[in-house]
Protein backbone atom coordinates (compact mmCIF):
# COMPACT_ATOMS: atom_id res chain seq x y z
CA UNK A 1 0.00 0.00 0.00
CA UNK A 2 2.55 2.46 0.66
CA UNK A 3 4.67 1.42 -2.08
CA UNK A 4 1.96 2.34 -4.48
CA UNK A 5 1.06 5.67 -2.58
CA UNK A 6 4.76 6.94 -3.51
CA UNK A 7 5.08 5.30 -6.97
CA UNK A 8 1.61 7.41 -7.70
CA UNK A 9 3.14 10.61 -7.38
CA UNK A 10 6.26 9.69 -9.35
CA UNK A 11 4.06 8.60 -12.22
CA UNK A 12 2.15 11.77 -12.11
CA UNK A 13 4.89 14.19 -12.21
CA UNK A 14 6.77 11.45 -14.99
CA UNK A 15 3.13 12.22 -17.06
CA UNK A 16 3.22 15.86 -16.52
CA UNK A 17 6.85 16.32 -18.07
CA UNK A 18 5.26 14.31 -21.15
CA UNK A 19 2.47 17.14 -21.38
CA UNK A 20 2.22 20.25 -23.93
CA UNK A 21 3.54 23.79 -21.81
CA UNK A 22 0.70 26.48 -21.72
CA UNK A 23 2.80 29.60 -22.37
CA UNK A 24 0.86 32.40 -22.02
CA UNK A 25 0.37 34.81 -25.08
CA UNK A 26 2.01 38.02 -23.40
CA UNK A 27 5.26 35.63 -23.49
CA UNK A 28 6.68 36.03 -26.68
CA UNK A 29 10.30 33.82 -28.03
CA UNK A 30 12.80 35.64 -29.39
CA UNK A 31 13.24 33.81 -33.20
CA UNK A 32 16.44 35.49 -34.87
CA UNK A 33 16.19 36.72 -38.61
CA UNK A 34 18.25 33.96 -40.42
CA UNK A 35 19.69 34.95 -44.15
CA UNK A 36 21.60 32.20 -45.95
CA UNK A 37 22.53 31.62 -49.04
CA UNK A 38 23.19 33.84 -52.16
CA UNK A 39 21.13 37.09 -52.17
CA UNK A 40 20.83 38.00 -55.72
CA UNK A 41 18.11 40.08 -57.56
CA UNK A 42 15.74 39.47 -60.68
CA UNK A 43 18.15 41.86 -62.65
CA UNK A 44 21.11 39.24 -62.08
CA UNK A 45 18.74 36.50 -63.57
CA UNK A 46 18.16 38.79 -66.50
CA UNK A 47 21.62 39.08 -67.75
CA UNK A 48 22.22 35.44 -67.86
CA UNK A 49 22.06 33.92 -71.13
CA UNK A 50 22.14 30.88 -72.55
CA UNK A 51 25.55 29.89 -74.28
CA UNK A 52 26.99 32.40 -71.61
CA UNK A 53 30.46 30.83 -70.44
CA UNK A 54 30.84 29.77 -66.31
CA UNK A 55 33.02 32.51 -65.87
CA UNK A 56 30.24 35.25 -66.52
CA UNK A 57 27.64 33.55 -64.62
CA UNK A 58 29.91 33.34 -61.53
CA UNK A 59 31.15 37.07 -61.83
CA UNK A 60 27.27 38.48 -62.00
CA UNK A 61 25.91 36.02 -59.50
CA UNK A 62 29.06 35.14 -57.50
CA UNK A 63 29.83 31.85 -56.31
CA UNK A 64 27.42 29.15 -55.90
CA UNK A 65 25.79 28.17 -52.85
CA UNK A 66 26.30 24.63 -53.84
CA UNK A 67 28.49 22.60 -55.77
CA UNK A 68 27.90 19.37 -57.45
CA UNK A 69 30.67 17.05 -56.42
CA UNK A 70 30.06 14.32 -59.40
CA UNK A 71 28.98 16.68 -61.99
CA UNK A 72 32.21 18.97 -61.67
CA UNK A 73 31.13 22.09 -63.70
CA UNK A 74 28.02 21.19 -65.38
CA UNK A 75 25.60 22.75 -62.57
CA UNK A 76 25.67 25.74 -59.99
CA UNK A 77 22.82 25.85 -57.59
CA UNK A 78 22.08 29.25 -55.81
CA UNK A 79 19.98 29.33 -52.93
CA UNK A 80 18.29 32.10 -51.62
CA UNK A 81 16.17 31.41 -47.90
CA UNK A 82 15.27 34.00 -45.57
CA UNK A 83 13.85 33.86 -42.53
CA UNK A 84 12.33 36.89 -40.71
CA UNK A 85 10.97 35.88 -37.13
CA UNK A 86 7.74 34.07 -37.33
CA UNK A 87 6.91 35.29 -40.88
CA UNK A 88 7.50 32.23 -43.66
CA UNK A 89 10.57 31.80 -44.83
CA UNK A 90 11.17 33.08 -48.04
CA UNK A 91 12.84 30.34 -50.34
CA UNK A 92 14.29 30.92 -53.96
CA UNK A 93 16.41 28.35 -55.70
CA UNK A 94 18.18 28.79 -58.92
CA UNK A 95 19.97 26.10 -60.96
CA UNK A 96 22.36 26.83 -63.97
CA UNK A 97 23.27 23.41 -66.01
CA UNK A 98 26.41 24.01 -68.22
CA UNK A 99 26.91 21.61 -71.46
CA UNK A 100 30.12 19.87 -72.05
CA UNK A 101 32.17 23.20 -73.21
CA UNK A 102 31.27 24.70 -70.05
CA UNK A 103 28.27 27.36 -71.47
CA UNK A 104 25.00 27.61 -69.83
CA UNK A 105 22.90 24.74 -71.10
CA UNK A 106 19.50 25.42 -69.25
CA UNK A 107 18.44 27.91 -66.36
CA UNK A 108 15.80 26.72 -63.91
CA UNK A 109 14.09 28.40 -61.10
CA UNK A 110 12.05 27.05 -58.24
CA UNK A 111 10.51 28.72 -55.30
CA UNK A 112 8.64 31.91 -54.20
CA UNK A 113 8.50 34.68 -56.93
CA UNK A 114 12.09 37.11 -56.13
CA UNK A 115 9.74 40.27 -56.09
CA UNK A 116 8.10 38.82 -52.83
CA UNK A 117 12.10 38.44 -51.21
CA UNK A 118 12.06 40.48 -47.90
CA UNK A 119 14.36 43.58 -48.08
CA UNK A 120 17.63 43.50 -47.10
CA UNK A 121 17.27 46.17 -44.29
CA UNK A 122 16.20 44.38 -41.08
CA UNK A 123 15.06 47.81 -39.93
CA UNK A 124 11.62 48.94 -41.17
CA UNK A 125 11.51 51.78 -43.51
CA UNK A 126 9.42 54.55 -43.55
CA UNK A 127 7.15 54.91 -46.74
CA UNK A 128 8.84 57.40 -49.71
CA UNK A 129 5.34 59.31 -49.22
CA UNK A 130 5.92 60.43 -45.78
CA UNK A 131 10.02 60.99 -46.39
CA UNK A 132 8.65 63.14 -48.68
CA UNK A 133 6.10 64.94 -47.00
CA UNK A 134 6.32 69.04 -45.88
CA UNK A 135 6.65 68.14 -42.27
CA UNK A 136 9.90 66.53 -42.94
CA UNK A 137 11.21 69.28 -44.77
CA UNK A 138 13.69 71.40 -42.91
CA UNK A 139 12.78 74.09 -41.86
CA UNK A 140 14.11 78.15 -42.68
CA UNK A 141 16.01 79.76 -39.41
CA UNK A 142 12.87 82.13 -37.49
CA UNK A 143 13.50 85.90 -37.78
CA UNK A 144 16.06 87.69 -36.12
CA UNK A 145 18.43 84.15 -36.15
CA UNK A 146 21.31 84.68 -38.65
CA UNK A 147 22.21 81.47 -40.61
CA UNK A 148 24.80 79.00 -39.14
CA UNK A 149 23.72 80.05 -35.58
CA UNK A 150 23.37 77.34 -33.63
CA UNK A 151 22.21 77.54 -29.79
CA UNK A 152 24.38 74.32 -29.27
CA UNK A 153 27.49 75.87 -31.38
CA UNK A 154 30.06 75.74 -28.28
CA UNK A 155 32.43 77.47 -30.88
CA UNK A 156 31.60 81.22 -30.41
CA UNK A 157 30.34 83.11 -27.48
CA UNK A 158 27.01 85.40 -27.82
CA UNK A 159 29.44 88.13 -28.80
CA UNK A 160 30.90 85.94 -31.74
CA UNK A 161 34.54 85.50 -30.30
CA UNK A 162 36.03 81.65 -29.62
CA UNK A 163 35.73 80.50 -26.65
CA UNK A 164 38.98 80.73 -24.28
CA UNK A 165 40.92 77.82 -24.29
CA UNK A 166 41.52 76.30 -20.72
CA UNK A 167 45.23 74.87 -19.75
CA UNK A 168 44.73 71.11 -19.00
CA UNK A 169 45.50 70.71 -15.23
CA UNK A 170 48.37 68.88 -13.48
CA UNK A 171 48.23 65.36 -12.74
CA UNK A 172 48.78 64.93 -8.98
CA UNK A 173 50.04 61.87 -9.54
Amino acid sequence: MQRSLLTLPLVATLLAGCSSVYVPSFIQVYQPDIQQGNIYEEGQIERLREGMPQSQVRAILGTPSLNDIFHQGQRDTYIYYDKRGKKEAFRHTLVIEYDSTGRVDAIRRDGMDLAEAPSMNSAELPDEAEAASPSNAPTSPGPGSESGDSPYDLETQDDGQPLPTTPPTQDPL
